[in-house]
């Protein structure tokens, strides 16, 4: 093959030098022809089977996360046809594929494909939230790439394509450049703060509690803002997990019930921010906000006044 097309364009392919397969593993090399090629400024691997070879979906992604550690690009497998039940089924596993010249699922396409109003969630998805909150507080993702930003955050490339693609719709971002895009933050500190208010979700998925005392997580609720604040503090901490490490989990910590008893735990929908062992000030407004206790309501006002942004 000398080139392909994705998104009516025909894009030109390289063959791969032996520096280039530095790190690839030998049934790789076996069963694919690989070969780089550039669209939209994204250096891409595509993997054309030499052969009858079969992968399910789950190994294809495997093989995909395998490359992408080693060679830092993504990896595009190549169809000559393809049924539309299997494409979704790849799409579901995040796996990029071009089929001949009819059909393309490529990361390039994720990011860059404008969409209507319509098409983007007002609300921020989790991990855009944890991204957002992450470059507000603990280190500025401004000028990096999707790759890099994957060093940064605990979700996959295909996640944060999608996040990036909600901030940028929803006017808070742009990309720049024209090879390996970076993200351009529109304003910084209180102001982007400001602006991001009406998308932010509250953080809580769900509140259980146990009889038992637990120490894993981070501090959350009441206790995290008397670290912050002058209020006194919970006689036993409120922990934050997210639903992900309650189920990996499940065997060994105490059992969760939905009645109040000794311990609360908050069930996040996005890893908490880690600052010294307790949630991150901006995540912890976001699940007090409405707490109609007076004492907490000026304390918490105290704490975002005392942002140096």
């Amino acid at each position: 093959m000398k080139d392909v097309t994705i998104a009516g364009q025909r894009i030109e392919l390289k063959e791969l030098s032996i520096q280039d397969k530095k790190g690839m593993w030998l049934e790789l090399i076996a069963n694919f022809n690989m070969m780089q090629f550039e669209f939209n400024g994204q250096i891409m691997l595509l993997l054309v089977a030499k052969g009858e070879v079969y992968y399910t979906n789950v190994q294809r992604r495997k093989i995909s996360e395998r490359i992408e550690s080693v060679k830092h690009i993504p990896a595009v497998f190549y169809f000559d046809n393809l049924l539309t039940y299997e494409r979704d089924r790849l799409v579901e596993q995040g796996v990029y594929f071009v089929v001949a010249d009819k059909f393309a699922f490529v990361p390039t396409l994720i990011i860059n494909r404008r969409s209507t109003k319509s098409e983007i969630k007002e609300l921020f998805y989790p991990s855009t939230q944890y991204i957002l909150l992450y470059h507000l507080q603990i280190e500025s993702l401004d000028g990096l790439s999707l790759k890099e930003l994957e060093d940064k955050v605990p979700y996959k490339y295909k996640t944060i394509a999608k996040s990036i693609k909600q901030l940028e719709a929803l006017g808070l971002i742009r990309l720049e450049g024209n090879r390996n895009k970076k993200l351009v933050f529109e304003l910084s500190g209180k102001e982007l703060w400001d602006k991001a208010l009406t998308n932010l979700i509250d953080p809580i998925k769900s509140i259980e509690y146990t009889s038992d005392v637990f120490t894993e997580g981070v501090i959350g609720g009441i206790s995290a803002l008397s670290h912050y604040s002058m209020l006194a503090p919970e006689d036993i901490p409120t922990r934050a997990l997210t639903s992900e490490w309650v189920r990996e989990h499940k065997a060994s910590i105490p059992e969760l019930h939905s009645f109040e008893d000794i311990q609360r735990i908050e069930i996040w929908k996005y890893p908490p921010l880690d600052t010294s062992g307790y949630v991150d000030k901006l995540s912890l407004y976001l699940t007090l906000k409405d707490d109609k206790d007076p004492r907490v309501e000026k304390e918490i006002e105290i704490m975002m006044n005392e942002i140096k942004w």
